[in-house]
C-alpha cells in the first residue's frame, strides 16, 4: 500500500431549558475538548485590556475582534489544508443561521447565531477532516448555570456577579484531521471565548479556552519533540515565569494530558500538546489565543510534507485503525461535548459525529509484538514524556 492509494473561558455548565440555537452551538463544538467543561485548575476570573486590571478594551470589544479573526481563519487553514492535501476533494461547506448562506451579511452575522461546518472527505492527504465555526450571541442564563459559575468565580473588587437572566455569547473553532498516512499524526484543535453581559447594566467578563495535540499512530520522535518544543516557545513568549496569569507551558500540557485519557484502558489518547481554560480575556491574552490558532498549520504541515509520501503496509495501516477506535472510545465515553450532544435528539448530530475517524478497528486482546515500534507508542501513551527535553 502506498500513501497516495485509496487503502470557560467556558466552564462545565448545567444546560437545561436549552434553545435550538444553543444545542446547534454545542453540537458543532463537540469536535473539541467540549467548551463548557473545562478542568477546575484554573479559577474564573475577570479581566479587561491587556492585563487584568487594563480597560483599554471593553469584554465585548475583544469578544467582536475574536469572532472576526476565527471567520477569516477558517477560510485561510481550509486553503492551506487543501493545498496541501492536493486532491480533487474540497471542503463542503454546512452553514446555518447567520452563516447559512454565504452571501450572508456582516451585519446579521454581528447580531445573529450560527455556524459553518467544513468537511473534506477522502483526499490524498487527508482521509477526514472537519473544521467547525460557532457563533451564539444573546443566550439567557438560567439560573443553574450563573450558579455554576459564581462557584468558579474567583472574585476582585469591581468584578461582575454573574446572575440569573445574564446575557451571554460564544464563539468557537475547532478542527480534526484524520491523515491517511499511518506516520503522519491526527491533528486536533480549538480556541474559543466565553462573554457574560449584565442584565442591569454595561458590565461584563469574558475568558478565553483552547488547545492543540497530537495523535500519532508511530513515534517519529523529533517531530513530536519539535511540536511541543514549538508550542513551548510561544506560550513561553507569552507568559514568562511569575506572570499576572500564573500560567505557564508545563501546566497547560498537564491538562491536556489529564482531559485525553481512557481510565478504563489507563492509557492517554496521544502525545499531547496545551489546552488552557479561563483564561481572563485581555488584549494580552487575545494575542495568545490568536497566535495558538495561527500556529496550527505551522506546526503541523511540515509533518505532512515530511511523511505524507511514505509508503506503508496493511499491517501498518490497520493499526491506525486499531488507534482510532481509542479515539472513538474516548470521544463516545469521556469527551463530554460529544455526551452531551447525544444524550437527547439533536439537529445537528452530524455535527457531535463529525470528528469520528472515516475508519477504524477492534480487535479483541490486541497485544502488540514485543519490542515493536506499536509496543513503543503504547508505553509512551501509558507515561507521558517532557518532549521538551
Amino acid at each position: 500500500v502506498n500513501s497516495s492509494g485509496r487503502s470557560k473561558s467556558m466552564m462545565f455548565l448545567s444546560l437545561p431549558k436549552l434553545s435550538s440555537v444553543a444545542i446547534c452551538f454545542f453540537a458543532a463544538t463537540a469536535t473539541k475538548v467540549d467548551a463548557f467543561a473545562a478542568p477546575k485548575s484554573m479559577p474564573v476570573s475577570k479581566a479587561v485590556g491587556g492585563s487584568i486590571n487594563d480597560a483599554s478594551s471593553t469584554p465585548q470589544d475583544i469578544f467582536e475582534e475574536f469572532t472576526k479573526f476565527l471567520i477569516n481563519h477558517q477560510t485561510d487553514m481550509i486553503s492551506k489544508i487543501e493545498q496541501a492535501d492536493g486532491s480533487e476533494n474540497a471542503f463542503s461547506r454546512d452553514g446555518w443561521g447567520a452563516f447559512a448562506n454565504d452571501n450572508d451579511s456582516d451585519e446579521e452575522q454581528q447580531t445573529k447565531s450560527g455556524g459553518i461546518t467544513r468537511v473534506i472527505q477522502g483526499g490524498n492527504v487527508v482521509e477526514k477532516g472537519a473544521c467547525s465555526l460557532t457563533v451564539i450571541r444573546n443566550g439567557v442564563l438560567t439560573a443553574d448555570r450563573a450558579a455554576t459559575i459564581q462557584g468558579r468565580q474567583k472574585q476582585q473588587e469591581g468584578d461582575l456577579v454573574v446572575q440569573e437572566g445574564d446575557i451571554y455569547s460564544a464563539a468557537a473553532l475547532s478542527v480534526v484531521l484524520h491523515t491517511r498516512n499511518p506516520f503522519v499524526p491526527t491533528f486536533r484543535s480549538d480556541v474559543r471565548i466565553f462573554l457574560v453581559k449584565s442584565a442591569s447594566d454595561d458590565s461584563a467578563v469574558a475568558w478565553f479556552g483552547g488547545g492543540s495535540d497530537l495523535t500519532p499512530y508511530y513515534l517519529i520522535d523529533e517531530d513530536i519533540s519539535k511540536f511541543h518544543k514549538d508550542l513551548k516557545q510561544m506560550c513561553d513568549s507569552h507568559f514568562p515565569e511569575d506572570n499576572e496569569y500564573n500560567l505557564s507551558h508545563a501546566q497547560m500540557k498537564q491538562l491536556c494530558d489529564e482531559y485525553f485519557y481512557l481510565p478504563a484502558r489507563s492509557e492517554h489518547r496521544g502525545t499531547g500538546g496545551i489546552f488552557f481554560d479561563d483564561l481572563p480575556a485581555t488584549k494580552a491574552t487575545l494575542s495568545f489565543v490568536e497566535d495558538v490558532a495561527t500556529g496550527w498549520m505551522p506546526s503541523w504541515l511540515p509533518i505532512v510534507e515530511k511523511n505524507g509520501s511514505k509508503e506503508f503496509t496493511e499491517e501498518q495501516k490497520h493499526w491506525q485503525c486499531l488507534r482510532r477506535g481509542r479515539y472513538l472510545e474516548f470521544n463516545l465515553l469521556y469527551d463530554r461535548g460529544v455526551k452531551f450532544g447525544l444524550a437527547n435528539a439533536n439537529p445537528r448530530v452530524e455535527g457531535v459525529m463529525v470528528s469520528a475517524p472515516p475508519k477504524i478497528a477492534f480487535d479483541y486482546n490486541h497485544v502488540p509484538a514485543e519490542g515493536s515500534e506499536e509496543e513503543r507508542l503504547l508505553k509512551i501513551l501509558k507515561e507521558p514524556k517532557d518532549w521538551t527535553v
